[in-house]
């Protein structure tokens, strides 16, 4: 069940991690940059880190580290929630391996006392663009049924510009094509969109109507999420990733496959020339309306 990614991961700098369930000391967040214009800061629990400025940045902005909230991830099969890993609360079902900077490292772990090991690559393909793998084993033994995946991110590039927590988020579509962007009301956006290959998945995105900093479950959003406007407001925008059965090594024989792979891309854009001539026109007329009353 291992399937190809439809934009292959250019080695600009990558970053990989792997862990196991561990009380031991966290090890520091990983900072890496590419094409001098994008920056993302990872955590060992495999988040985007809410410690230091620089969370996720393009082009000296910071698009997630403005509040208390930067990211998280779910790992849920037909039993329930297996591991969630959240920045509000500092949840780390992972050990405190630290992350090796270049390289690709795979090792048997216990994600969640369930046996799973899970494998994240972190890379910068291009300017803006910081792209994600998820590789997940299962070594529990017996065949889990009903495995899903969720990640979530607060965008909140609003705030170095002056104008807020708040985005308008969109969900731009599903399946294969599933992508949902938070844009500030400067025009700043950013857009978490799955690369998986088509047809590997079910792939939905959401907008979090009720908090911005919460970790949603996969059921939730394949629950509620359609494509079109969510309107604005300081949401979190997520993906969910309904990936089947991951057999049991056993089954490898009948020509099942005990690991399952994903990915998605965290995309950030500035504003296209006719969005900043909107802003401009209408600072104008808010000064126009202003000298009237004065005048009046």
């Amino acid at each position: 069940m291992k399937f190809e990614l439809k934009s292959h991961i250019t080695k600009a700098v990558a970053l990989a991690f792997c862990g196991a369930l561990a009380t031991t000391a966290q090890a520091a967040p990983v900072a890496i940059s590419g094409f001098g214009t994008t920056s993302a800061t990872i955590a060992d629990a495999g988040y985007i880190s809410p410690a230091g400025a620089l969370g996720l940045s393009f082009l000296g902005r910071e698009f997630v580290n403005n509040g208390t909230f930067a990211s998280n991830w779910s790992l849920y099969d037909s039993s329930g929630a297996v591991a969630v890993a959240d920045s509000v609360a500092g949840t780390n079902p992972l050990s405190s391996i630290s992350f090796p900077v270049g390289g690709s490292i795979s090792v048997t772990t216990n994600l969640g006392g369930g046996g799973w090991s899970l494998l994240e690559t972190v890379s910068i393909p291009s300017s803006g663009h910081v792209a994600v793998q998820i590789q997940l084993t299962n070594n529990t033994g017996v065949d889990a049924s009903g495995v899903q995946w969720s990640v979530g991110v607060d965008p909140d590039q609003g705030v170095p510009g002056g104008v807020g927590f708040g985005t308008t988020n969109v969900i731009l579509g599903t399946g294969s094509a599933a992508a949902v962007q938070a844009t500030s009301l400067d025009g700043w956006s950013l857009t978490l969109a799955n690369t998986t290959s088509a047809g590997a998945f079910d792939v939905a995105g959401y907008v979090d109507p009720f908090s911005c900093c919460s970790p949603v479950s996969p059921a939730t959003i394949f629950a509620a999420g359609q494509a079109g406007s969510q309107g604005f407001s300081d949401s979190s925008i997520n993906l969910a990733f309904n990936l089947g059965t991951v057999y049991a090594v056993s089954d490898l024989a009948l020509g099942h496959s005990n690991t399952v792979t994903f990915g998605y891309e965290y995309i950030m854009a500035v504003p296209e020339p006719e969005t900043y001539a909107m802003l401009l026109a209408g600072l104008g007329l808010i000064g126009f309306s202003a000298r009237r009353r004065i005048s009046a």
